[in-house]
C-alpha cells in the first residue's frame, strides 16, 4: 500500500463530500504549515458577519469581511493575500499568495488603495491539527488533496468554492461536487 503524500503549504483540503463535521462540512481548507509536530490551515468558505473595521479600531473605515478560519484559536486574526510585492513580512505560500504580514502596513495599503479586498482574506481563527493527525484524516480520505489557484481564493464566491474546487479537480470530482449533503435525500 503506498503511503498518503503529505499536504505541502499552498495545497489545499477539500472536504468529503459526506463529512458531517459541523465545523468542515463542505469546506475548503489552505494548507499553511505543514510540519511532523502539527499543521495549520485556514478554512476559505466560512464567511462571518464581521468586517475588519469591526476587529481593528484602526481600520474602522475599512468593510473587508472576515472568514471563521478554523474552530482553534478564535482570539486570531489570520489573513492570505496576493499582495507579496507590497509586503515585506509574509510567508509566501505558493507563488503570488502570501500568508501573514504586518496588520498594520496592510492597513496603510488598505487606506491608501494599493490593495483592494480583491486582494486579501482575513480570517478569526484557524484549523490545526496535532501530531500525525492530519496524515491519519488523509488516510481515512476524510479530505481531498488539491492544487490551490488564485481565482479560487479571491474571486469565486465563498458558497461556491468547496464545489468549484472539485469542478477544477474534473473526472471523478467533478461528479462529487453534485452529491447531496445527505445520500438517502439522493
Amino acid at each position: 500500500m503506498q503511503a498518503t503524500p503529505s499536504p505541502i503549504p499552498g495545497s489545499l483540503l477539500i472536504s468529503d463530500p459526506f463529512l458531517q463535521d459541523p465545523n468542515f462540512s463542505r469546506s475548503v481548507v489552505l494548507i499553511c504549515e505543514h510540519e511532523s509536530t502539527g499543521s495549520f490551515g485556514l478554512v476559505l468558505n466560512q464567511p462571518m458577519h464581521l468586517t475588519l473595521g469591526d476587529l481593528i479600531p484602526a481600520a474602522a473605515d475599512i468593510q473587508v469581511p472576515v472568514f471563521c478560519g478554523g474552530p482553534v484559536g478564535n482570539d486570531t486574526l489570520h489573513f492570505i493575500h496576493k499582495r507579496t510585492d507590497l509586503l515585506d513580512d509574509t510567508i509566501v505560500l505558493k507563488d503570488g499568495i502570501g500568508w501573514s504580514g504586518n496588520i498594520y502596513e496592510i492597513i496603510k495599503h488598505l487606506k491608501s488603495g494599493e490593495m483592494t479586498e480583491k486582494d486579501i482574506v482575513f480570517f478569526v481563527g484557524y484549523s490545526g491539527w496535532g501530531e500525525g493527525q492530519l496524515m491519519q484524516e488523509l488516510d481515512a480520505k476524510t479530505w481531498i488533496r488539491s492544487e490551490v489557484t488564485l481565482p479560487l481564493l479571491f474571486q469565486i464566491n465563498p458558497e461556491n468554492k468547496w464545489q468549484s474546487a472539485l469542478l477544477q479537480m474534473g473526472g471523478e470530482y467533478a461528479n462529487m461536487a453534485n452529491y447531496p449533503i445527505d445520500p438517502q435525500l439522493n
